[in-house]
């Protein structure tokens, strides 16, 4: 059993405070990625546009334009409210 100092995620979580844009059919939402793992992404958003179970496409722009964009599928996982902000879990699906 872990105890509450002890790292409970099987992936570390890296600060990325980066422009992340989400896409829903023709829906673009710009927001900010907070923090990025190997499985997923939290992002904060101004306004409430998306719900728990929603498939969406993020794309993280790199910070050299030799590499690609980091493109996913993603699933919300949750969607919290934080003062303005909201905040989006999302778990990849699948990395293109």
């Amino acid at each position: 059993m872990l105890d509450h100092n002890q790292e409970r995620r099987t992936f570390m979580r890296m600060v990325v405070d980066a422009p992340v844009c989400l896409i829903q059919g023709a829906k673009r939402v710009d927001g900010i990625c907070r923090d990025l793992s190997a499985t997923g992404m939290a992002i904060e958003l101004p306004e409430d546009e998306f719900a728990v179970g929603d498939r969406l496409y993020v794309s993280l722009a790199t910070s050299s334009n030799a590499l690609p964009p980091f493109q996913a599928e993603a699933k919300v996982l949750r969607v919290e409210a934080d003062g303005h902000l909201f905040r989006l879990g999302v778990e990849f699906i699948t990395i293109t």
